[in-house]
């Protein structure tokens, strides 16, 4: 079958206020771990022959490096 679309985005959220999305990643990935302080999160895509790391910056969502994962 296809692979399904795994797409993550961030949003602002206000009392009284729609969401407000910040950023979308429309690269697949399929997990996501953040930094114990909050600043910093690794998205990731692992699949049966490896995968690929994105260490982002969530302060500006800057994507500070990728990296294969073997």
């Amino acid at each position: 079958g296809d692979a399904a679309n795994i797409c993550i985005s961030f949003y602002q959220v206000n009392t009284g206020q729609a969401p407000t999305q910040l950023k979308k990643f429309e690269k697949t990935f399929n997990h996501l771990f953040w930094s114990p302080m909050g600043q910093f999160i690794v998205l990731a895509n692992f699949g049966l022959t490896g995968g690929a790391l994105a260490f982002v910056d969530a302060n500006d969502f800057t994507i500070m490096n990728i990296s294969d994962h073997y």
